[in-house]
């Protein structure tokens, strides 16, 4: 089977390297020649997704497309690329347009009954202040007074933002996948963030106590409801003091975390949403074979960094390498004799703890590295 990835930054990473592991021929097209998946794809063509005439063959030869592009224009077009050629499309436009906005995402939280961070002003400081359309920590800021907000609600006039009580605990991800009329709420991971609030660490399984799992499969049974999904959502909380609250929903393959559950789990998110779209039965794992500690790393001038996925964004010549210096795998721009470079890093155990003990280990192995022996580990 062919598969058409619409983009080749993060999302687009993760569709393919998830493509492959479904045994899937993956082409990608992304009009830029360095991103991020422009080397992991079987073909990549760095063409312009609204420049229907050159990218129509491949779309045409295609047995599925999957978006992985958050800019509406394109997604837009690629809606009437697969109408005009009858293709299926890995995607739900209509739960997209409600969870693309944090606005419209959270009057659907309010409606229904969903826990959410107080409104600002009717909160506590600190505040988060969020673009109401951007995902991930995109221009994400903290504001500790009422003369901060304002200042730079003054300097962004026109601009929609969410304004809410910054909460601090653990947070956690959980994927539903669906047909439209039926979902399946997936493996819950916890998502551990760097200072800039983007995600450096996903543990899959997430360790949770019986209370706090039972909020979150209970969230996200209301809102499959209200949401029937036909693709994927990816569900983000955090926990405050015991109470879930419900922080965003995106209806789109997220970075990250499919990769983490696929390795916990075995459970493969596009093969998954394939087998929906071709109204075939869905199986889910029956638990978890291994406990997942997925991370970025940026080596470079005498550090061995653990941060957000934005370090891999602009990263090219990727490569996936299976046992990569005691790693399971790794999906990195490394080249044996390099000091400066960036990984994705796939660690796995049979506890918790063995898996940390992994992760140590390899830490520990690449200091071994010729020029690395100095070099100090840090959590960004």
């Amino acid at each position: 089977m062919k598969l058409l990835v619409a983009g080749a930054r993060l999302q687009g990473v993760e569709a393919i390297y998830l493509g492959h592991k479904a045994g899937l021929t993956v082409t990608a097209i992304d009009c830029d020649p360095l991103a991020p998946g422009a080397s992991l794809a079987d073909c990549f063509l760095a063409e312009d997704l609204m420049d229907w005439p050159r990218i129509k063959p491949y779309f045409e030869a295609a047995d599925v497309i999957l978006p992985a592009v958050e800019n509406q224009d394109v997604l837009n077009q690629i809606k009437k690329y697969s109408q005009r050629i009858d293709t299926p499309v890995l995607f739900d436009w209509n739960a997209y347009a409600i969870s693309h906005s944090k606005l419209k995402s959270n009057t659907l939280f309010e409606t229904s009954h969903l826990p959410l961070p107080a409104r600002y002003p009717d909160c506590d400081f600190p505040v988060i202040i969020k673009p109401d359309g951007l995902s991930g920590s995109k221009q994400v800021r903290l504001a500790y007074t009422t003369k901060e907000v304002e200042a730079f609600q003054a300097d962004h006039p026109g601009e929609s933002f969410v304004i809410q009580e910054f909460l601090e605990g653990p947070s956690y991800s959980l994927e539903v996948v669906g047909n439209g009329q039926t979902s399946f709420p997936l493996v819950i991971t916890e998502v551990i963030v760097d200072r800039h609030w983007d995600c450096k660490r996903i543990a899959a399984p997430a360790v949770l106590p019986p209370e706090i799992k039972t909020q979150m499969t209970a969230i996200a049974e209301t809102l499959s409801g209200v949401l029937p999904i036909d693709g994927i959502f990816d569900i983000e909380v955090i926990d405050h003091h015991g109470t879930l609250k419900l922080l965003e929903i995106d209806a789109r393959l997220p970075s990250q975390t499919p990769i983490a559950v696929y390795h916990a789990t075995g459970f493969n998110m596009v093969s998954a949403m394939i087998t929906l779209k071709q109204g075939q039965p869905l199986t889910l794992p029956s638990g978890c074979r291994s406990h997942c500690l997925y991370q970025q790393i940026a080596v470079h001038d005498g550090k061995i960094d653990v941060l957000g996925e934005g370090i891999m964004s602009h990263c090219s010549g990727l490569q996936v390498i299976p046992h990569f210096f005691g790693a399971e795998e790794a999906i990195t721009n490394y080249r044996p004799g390099s000091l400066n470079w960036q990984a994705i890093v796939i660690i796995l155990g049979d506890t918790p703890r063995e898996a940390q003990n992994h992760f140590s280990d390899f830490i520990h192995t690449l200091k071994q590295i010729p020029g690395m022996e100095n070099y100090h580990y840090l959590e960004g």
